[in-house]
């Protein structure tokens, strides 16, 4: 694995031509009173960095900042818009473009993130250069095998047993089990189809029972995030020759 930020400018080109560059991708969020609200983008940068040693990529530097409108309510959240992540990843991506870089993976640890990612990605595509975008691939097959609490939605992984155990895997610093308190707030039947501060219904921002969390539960959904990552990135690389 190659490290961007490591290399100086004069071997950029050199070591960079030709590769692909893996993206992690964040966000500053609450995630209840047990978990330090940067735990997305730590997560994003461990992540980032297995995948990109196991699929021998360019590793970037992990980006902090992502889009968490539903949660701005809740002090220390900070969001971008998704006007600004898409920006911010185009210009990126032209970047990496310009110093022979060929194909672009983005990898978050924030569904918030994958509205811009997606848009982002299609900018690129028409400016020549091919991205992949992901957001813990294979997580729910993986999660169905180690949960034993109830899930609040079939959507949202929020601060309860599955995200606290995937942290306490990649970012066990981030996780102070002594302060996890279970909530299952009661959401809107149409949550999905308009827009709503989930603080208005979640006092904790605990999205489920975090105290089922373990490491090892962690371990084993991220063993097969990070091998469906790199099934899907091999086969995106073959398709698009990069």
């Amino acid at each position: 694995m190659t490290e961007w930020a490591a290399l100086p400018w004069t071997e950029v080109e050199q070591v960079a031509r030709g590769r692909v560059a893996l993206l992690p991708l964040g966000a500053v969020e609450e995630h209840g009173p047990h978990i330090a609200t940067g735990a997305d983008w730590h997560a994003a940068a461990e992540l980032g960095r297995r995948v990109a040693d196991s699929a021998g990529l360019v590793l970037l530097p992990a980006l902090p900042y992502g889009q968490v409108w539903s949660l701005a309510d809740y002090p220390g959240s900070l969001s971008i818009s998704n006007e600004t992540l898409v920006a911010l990843l185009t210009d990126v991506g032209a970047g990496l473009r310009s110093a022979g870089i060929r194909g672009l993976v983005v990898l978050s640890c924030h569904l918030g993130n994958v509205t811009a990612m997606r848009e982002a990605a299609r900018h690129l595509s028409e400016e020549g250069l091919e991205s992949l975008y992901l957001f813990y691939p294979g997580l729910r097959e993986a999660s169905a095998t180690v949960r034993t609490t109830t899930e609040v939605s079939k959507e949202i992984v929020h601060a309860d047993e599955i995200e606290t155990s995937i942290f306490l895997e990649l970012v066990p610093e981030d996780v102070d089990m002594t302060k996890a308190v279970a909530e299952w707030p009661e959401l809107p039947e149409y949550l999905h189809s308009s827009p709503e501060r989930w603080r208005s219904f979640s006092a904790s921002g605990v999205f489920g029972d975090p105290t089922a969390a373990t490491a090892e539960k962690g371990r084993a959904i991220i063993a097969r995030v990070e091998q469906r990552a790199i099934e899907l990135i091999g086969a995106w690389r073959g398709r698009h020759a990069v």
